[in-house]
């Protein structure tokens, strides 16, 4: 049995398994006539439901988390309240829909999910329903259920005001915009249990603005901001997010399977911050002061970190990714930094602290999230951690962290910034390659102009990261980047003081990763690349330490 967290994703797949009822009466399987789905309340109730074929999940697998995704056919116009309710349809293997099998006729699970829904909708973009999991969770409990069954879904109006509803697409209306489903869930078998960790009150909560000022309440209108707000420089305009979570029930010396951070998003936003996510080192975590004498800045954090950059290529261009008001966002991986806590010779299984840290965010770029403070936590943060007693692995040694082979070095790829020399700072290169949604600078060592010290030797990303200097003939995926600061082409000369630099740092990896010198290029050597770097000035020096060893 694994011992992981596994994951599905499926959509729509015939236009018998998406359609709206009209009150309880008329089953609509194509929507309107303009393949539109309205539920909530329109000119009286109207609800929607979907069924999702092939659905391969174990029974009385634990289901971690699970929810649908609609596509809006409609934008609103202003913000409105829409109350709805969600269950599953209470058969292990439903059939489709129609007007003898509509929804009102079908039996449903105990288990439904509450889904108010505050702000606009806008066309075309995403929105997701809240966790799901119990609903699922009780259909896969079934005893006549089957890995590969149909699984479907009713979302009901629950007393919208008047003509309050919301729009989602038909099936009918083409590919890419039908609903889909995504669950993670663990395989019974392994004794797995999961731990929702959830803010017990607005002392858990609140948001840090540039590491001087604590917002118990967020910002305003109790939205708590995490990026860069942009409202000072670049250098002193960090948000960062801070948060208590309780009950943590988990005992010392258990092993972390999957953990992940529930953001409430209040708001659509299409901010691109990149963040790191931290807990604090402490045994039970104390709720903020609110003063703000025990603020997230304040605090020893773990060892453990993970880096969380929301933004997405399209087309080639490097989009925030998008958040909808009333969705549940999941950060990435964070069981590392469960772990490391649970693992604390103090650990009270009680109270457990996060922090999102702005880390080099474009000046501007936000994500925002629910304070605790919003419908007295009806929108709250939540912590979700699988966890087993049996502990597969008893210690964490790893390899020398630079040696860990994800890049396989066989050659030292030499470069120019292509930038002025002596005013340019490596912190700038730094922060723009990581607003390209970059982990950190795309080379591995940095010798510096004049702003940072004339042939300083700064280290960028570390030597086992896959380089992002030289796409072509796979290098990124075999070579360390070293860049010198400066425009060589046609412009500059490098310093006496690089060239040294350059010299030592050459000959140290040559003697560490055993690389010959014949392996030691300028980046327009590399075939097929199409590039003036390392620029005129520069390329002579790295070919005469091809030839001879020294460059010059």
């Amino acid at each position: 049995m694994l011992n992981q967290v596994l994951k599905i994703k499926t959509k729509i797949q015939q236009n018998s398994d998406d359609g709206r009822e009209i009150g309880t009466a008329t089953w609509d399987k194509d929507g309107n006539t303009s393949q539109i789905i309205t539920f909530g309340n329109y000119t009286g109730a109207q609800n929607v439901a979907f069924r999702f074929r092939g659905i391969d999940i174990p029974r009385l697998s634990k289901i971690l988390l699970a929810r649908m995704r609609l596509r809006p056919a409609f934008t609103d116009a202003v913000d409105f309240t829409v109350n709805l309710k969600i269950k599953g349809i209470k058969e292990p293997d439903p059939q489709p829909f129609s007007q003898n099998t509509r929804p009102s006729t079908r039996s449903k699970t105990v288990n439904l999910i509450d889904w108010d829904i505050l702000k606009k909708w806008n066309v075309h973009e995403w929105v997701q329903t809240p966790n799901l999991n119990l609903i699922v969770e009780e259909l896969v409990a079934q005893t006549t259920w089957k890995p590969g069954n149909s699984m479907a879904f009713v979302i009901e109006d629950d007393s919208s005001l008047a003509d309050n509803s919301k729009t989602c697409w038909d099936f009918s209306h083409g590919d890419g915009y039908q609903a889909e489903l995504e669950v993670y869930y663990l395989p019974q078998g392994l004794h797995e249990q999961i731990t929702i960790g959830l803010l017990q009150g607005n002392d858990r909560d609140g948001e840090e603005d540039y590491k001087t000022t604590w917002y118990p309440n967020g910002f305003a209108n109790n939205q708590i901001t995490f990026g860069d707000d942009g409202s000072l420089s670049p250098n002193e305009s960090a948000n960062d997010a801070g948060f208590i979570l309780s009950p943590i029930n988990i005992p010392r010396g258990a092993e972390i399977i999957s953990a992940s951070l529930l953001i409430p998003s209040p708001i659509q936003n299409n901010g691109m911050p990149n963040v790191l996510i931290k807990g604090f080192a402490e045994d039970n975590a104390a709720v903020f002061a609110s003063d703000g004498s025990n603020r997230p800045s304040t605090r020893t954090k773990t060892q453990a970190q993970v880096q969380w950059n929301l933004g997405h290529a399209e087309a080639g261009v490097l989009i925030g990714d998008h958040w909808t008001a009333e969705s549940y966002y999941e950060s990435p991986e964070i069981k590392e930094i469960i772990q490391e806590i649970i693992d604390k010779p103090g650990w009270a299984k009680s109270k457990l602290g996060i922090v999102i840290e702005n880390y080099n965010s474009g000046q501007g770029n936000v994500k925002y999230c629910w304070d605790y403070n919003q419908d007295a936590g009806a929108h709250r943060a939540k912590l979700l951690i699988a966890w087993t007693n049996i502990r597969r692995v008893i210690t964490r040694t790893k390899d020398t962290e630079s040696f860990n082979k994800a890049n396989y070095p066989e050659y030292i790829i030499v470069h120019h910034s292509a930038t002025p020399r002596d005013t340019t700072r490596f912190e700038t290169i730094k922060k723009s390659h990581i607003g390209f949604g970059w982990d950190d600078i795309g080379y591995h060592r940095w010798v510096s102009g004049a702003l940072d010290g004339d042939g300083v030797l700064i280290l960028g990303r570390k030597d086992n990261m896959i380089g992002a200097h030289t796409d072509t003939n796979k290098m990124n995926y075999r070579s360390l980047g070293i860049v010198l600061c400066g425009n060589f082409q046609n412009s500059e000369t490098p310093t006496t003081a690089q060239l040294a630099t350059l010299q030592t740092v050459l000959d140290d990896l040559r003697v560490e990763r055993g690389i010959p010198r014949e392996r030691v290029l300028g980046h327009k050597e590399v075939p097929e690349s199409a590039t003036d770097c390392p620029g005129n000035a520069l390329l002579p020096y790295v070919q005469n330490y091809r030839r001879t060893g020294q460059l010059q």
